[in-house]
C-alpha cells in the first residue's frame, strides 16, 4: 500500500512520537508463553507488518504482545473509537432532533409572511430507509403540522440549517473510489442529512427518450440525462468536484431502472425535499430552497426525534456503515467542542481517550469517524485500553451488542471463524482499506477468561492477513489456561491507566 505522508498540520494535531521519548503509560511487557510463541509462529516472517495485543482481563496481563505500541492505520477499527466516544458523550438513549421552525406569525388568511426553517443536528437516520419505511414521511408530518396550524401560503423561502457541523463534507484523504462522497458506501456528511444523503434517479423506457424521475422529486439538484432506449446498460455518476448528476448509457425494457448517487450538497437535498413535501400537502411556497443558519427568535413548530443512538451504533458496527460513523463522530465532536468538525474532532477524541482510558498521547489520532482516511492512527495498546474502558461503562451492553459476532450472519464476521472455538463467541470490529486489515474486540477462552485483543495489519498481503486473524482468534478462543506452562512469570502494567 502506498503510504501518504502526513501534512505538518496533521502531525501537529496528532502528537505522534516525533522524538525518541517514550510516552508515559505505554505498555512494555513480555507476554505469557505458550500463546506468544504460537502467535509469533502464525505471523511468521511478516511480524514487522503486524501490531498485536491480547490482554487477559482476569489476570491483567498480556497473552500476546507483538509491536503493541507501534502506530498503524486502523481502517474501520477506527469505528470502535467512534462508537465509544459517541456513547460516552451523548449516551445510548440520545435521540437527534430535527426541528421545523417559522420566522413570522401565521396570518389569519393562512399566509406565512416569512420563512420555513429546517434545522438539523446531524441525524444520520433521518429519512433512512432502514429506520423509516417511507423516507419522505418525517417531512410530510412536518408539512401537515404547518397545514394544521392554518398555513396555506409561505411567502418566504425554505431554509436548511446544517451549521451544527462544519462545511467539510468528506473526510481527509478518503479513497478515490468514494468520489469525495459520490459513492453509496461513503456519501457526504452533513448537519442536515436525509435519505443517506443520496438522490435516487429512475429511468423509465418510453417512446423516444427514457423518462427520468427523481426520488425525492427535488428541483435543486441538477440532473442531466443522455440515457437511450435499446439495450446495453445505464449508469449514473457525479464527478468528485461537480454538483451535477449525469445519467448515461442505454436501457432495455421499461424499468424503472434505479441508480443511487451521493449528492454534493446534502443539506440542499433535504431542504428541497421539505419544499416538495409542503407542495404535496397543498401549501403554496413562493420562495426557493436555500441554506443558512436559523434566524434568532424563530418559532419551533415541530421536532422530529431519531431512533436511539444505541440502534445507530449497532448499524455502524455490525455492518461497518461509514455514513453513520461520520455523523456520530461529528456529533460527538460537536458535543465536546461546540462544533462538529474534522479539524477539531481529532484532538478532542485523543484528549478524551487519554483522560478516560489512559491512552498515551501519540498512540491515537482520528482524522475521521469511519476509518476511511489514511491519516487515522492507533496502536494495539491504545485500542485495548479503549475497549477495556468501554467494557466497564454503564452502557457496555450496547457496545458489546453492536460488535459483529464470529460466524454470525448478521455482520461483517459472517464468513470468519466458522467451525472454530471462536464461532458465536468472539465479537469484534473488522477493518479493511487498501493495504490494511484489522480486527479488535473480545473473546472468551476455553478456560472462561475474557481476552481483549487488537490485531492490526498494515502491508500488501491483506488476503493472507485475514487468514492470520482467523488463526489468532481461534488460538485465543481455544486457549485453556490450566494447560499452559506454570514455569513462566510475567510482570506487566495494566493497559488502562489507574485513575
Amino acid at each position: 500500500m502506498r503510504r501518504t505522508a502526513l501534512p505538518l498540520r496533521f502531525l501537529a494535531l496528532l502528537g505522534l512520537a516525533l522524538s525518541a521519548a517514550t510516552p508515559p503509560g505505554t505498555l512494555h511487557a513480555q507476554s505469557t508463553p505458550p500463546l506468544q510463541h504460537a502467535a509469533e509462529a502464525i505471523v511468521g516472517r511478516n511480524a514487522d507488518e503486524w501490531g498485536i495485543l491480547a490482554w487477559s482481563l482476569e489476570r491483567k496481563e498480556p497473552l500476546i504482545s507483538i509491536n503493541a505500541d507501534v502506530v498503524r492505520t486502523p481502517a474501520s477499527n477506527n469505528k470502535v473509537y467512534t462508537a465509544i466516544w459517541a456513547l460516552a458523550q451523548l449516551g445510548p438513549d440520545y435521540r437527534f432532533p430535527t426541528d421545523l421552525l417559522i420566522t413570522a406569525p401565521i396570518g389569519a388568511d393562512g399566509v406565512l409572511h416569512g420563512d420555513v426553517v429546517l434545522r438539523g443536528s446531524g441525524d444520520p437516520a433521518f429519512g433512512y430507509p432502514k429506520f423509516t419505511k417511507v423516507p419522505m414521511e418525517p417531512l410530510r408530518i412536518m408539512a401537515r403540522q404547518l397545514r394544521a396550524r392554518g398555513v396555506r401560503v409561505v411567502e418566504g423561502d425554505v431554509i436548511g440549517d446544517a451549521t451544527v457541523f462544519d462545511s467539510l463534507l468528506y473526510g481527509p484523504q478518503w479513497p478515490r473510489d468514494t468520489g469525495n462522497g459520490a459513492s453509496a458506501y461513503a456519501p457526504r456528511v452533513s448537519g442536515l442529512p436525509f435519505q443517506r444523503n443520496m438522490l435516487w434517479v429512475e429511468a423509465v423506457a418510453g417512446g423516444g427518450k427514457p423518462a427520468i424521475r427523481l426520488d425525492p422529486p427535488v428541483e435543486e439538484i441538477p440532473v442531466v440525462s443522455t440515457v437511450r432506449n435499446g439495450g446495453g446498460r445505464a449508469w449514473a455518476v457525479r464527478n468528485p468536484y461537480d454538483d451535477t448528476i449525469r445519467v448515461r448509457g442505454s436501457i432495455a425494457g421499461r424499468g424503472p431502472f434505479r441508480f443511487g448517487i451521493g449528492v454534493a450538497q446534502p443539506a440542499l437535498l433535504t431542504t428541497g425535499a421539505l419544499r416538495q413535501a409542503l407542495l404535496q400537502e397543498g401549501i403554496v411556497v413562493r420562495g426557493r430552497a436555500r441554506l443558512g443558519p436559523a434566524p434568532t427568535g424563530a418559532t419551533l413548530v415541530h421536532r422530529h426525534l431519531s431512533v436511539p443512538l444505541s440502534e445507530m451504533v449497532m448499524e455502524m458496527n455490525r455492518h461497518s456503515d461509514n455514513f453513520f460513523a461520520e455523523h456520530l463522530w461529528k456529533a460527538a465532536a460537536a458535543k465536546a467542542t461546540g462544533h462538529g468538525s474534522y479539524a477539531g474532532g481529532g484532538p478532542a477524541s485523543a484528549l478524551f481517550f487519554h483522560r478516560e482510558a489512559g491512552v498515551p498521547f501519540g498512540e491515537l489520532y482520528q482524522a475521521d469517524g469511519s476509518g476511511l482516511s489514511e491519516y487515522n492512527r492507533t496502536t494495539p495498546n491504545a485500542m485495548v485500553r479503549a475497549l477495556i474502558w468501554a467494557d466497564r461503562q454503564p452502557w457496555s451492553k450496547f457496545f458489546h451488542h453492536s460488535l459483529p459476532i464470529a460466524a454470525d450472519h448478521d455482520g461483517t464476521l459472517d464468513r470468519m471463524f466458522q467451525g472454530t472455538p471462536a464461532a458465536g463467541n468472539l465479537h469484534a470490529k473488522t477493518g479493511y482499506i487498501n493495504g490494511v486489515r484489522t480486527l479488535s474486540g473480545f473473546v472468551k477462552t476455553a478456560s472462561g477468561e475474557t481476552v481483549v485483543f487488537s490485531f492490526l495489519y498494515n502491508g500488501r498481503n491483506t488476503s493472507g492477513a485475514r487468514g492470520v486473524q482467523n488463526e489468532l482468534g481461534a488460538l485465543l478462543a481455544g486457549y485453556a489456561a490450566h494447560e499452559a506452562s506454570n514455569g513462566d512469570s510475567t510482570e506487566a502494567t495494566s493497559p488502562v491507566a489507574r485513575r
